[in-house]
């Protein structure tokens, strides 16, 4: 990450009541960042396509994808994601209301950094911001992947 700039996260979620939580969560953890929402699976699948394009464009620290979207589901987001040069190497928190194990051990083939089952409670839920300071720090100090 560049010194002297927020961090950049992307967030690809269609609860707004969860985009609320994450908000509040990451200002919760200390986190000065950039939050873009697209609440969307068609129109994060036209950006991702749109970013490729660009000879410099602007690419997300850490991108928080549900994995149910209207238009296109997170799957497919983030398939198109890692076939980019642009996307392949970012991060990727997923974000499921869904803990079944086999879609977590399709996903981690896709280089996911965390899987993580949406809490029930509101204190589980705002612990969400610290979980993704700790993967931004695993990737500043180059640990990459570090799936739980």
């Amino acid at each position: 990450m560049e010194t002297g700039r927020k961090i950049r996260i992307l967030l690809i979620e269609d609860n707004l009541g969860d985009v609320d939580l994450i908000r509040f969560a990451l200002q919760r953890a200390k986190l000065d960042c950039e939050l873009t929402v697209i609440n969307d699976g068609g129109e994060a699948l036209a950006l991702v396509r749109r970013a490729n394009a660009l000879p410099n464009p602007v690419v997300p620290d850490l991108i928080l994808l549900d994995l149910n979207l209207p238009k296109a589901d997170g799957r497919e987001i983030l398939t198109e994601m890692r076939s980019t040069s642009t996307f392949a190497d970012v991060p990727v928190v997923i974000l499921t209301s869904s803990s079944w194990l086999r879609e977590r051990e399709q996903l981690e083939s896709l280089r996911i950094a965390r899987h993580i089952t949406k809490p029930p409670d509101l204190d589980a839920f705002l612990k969400l911001g610290f979980v993704v300071r700790e993967v931004l720090d695993d990737y500043a100090a180059g640990g990459g992947q570090a799936i739980s």
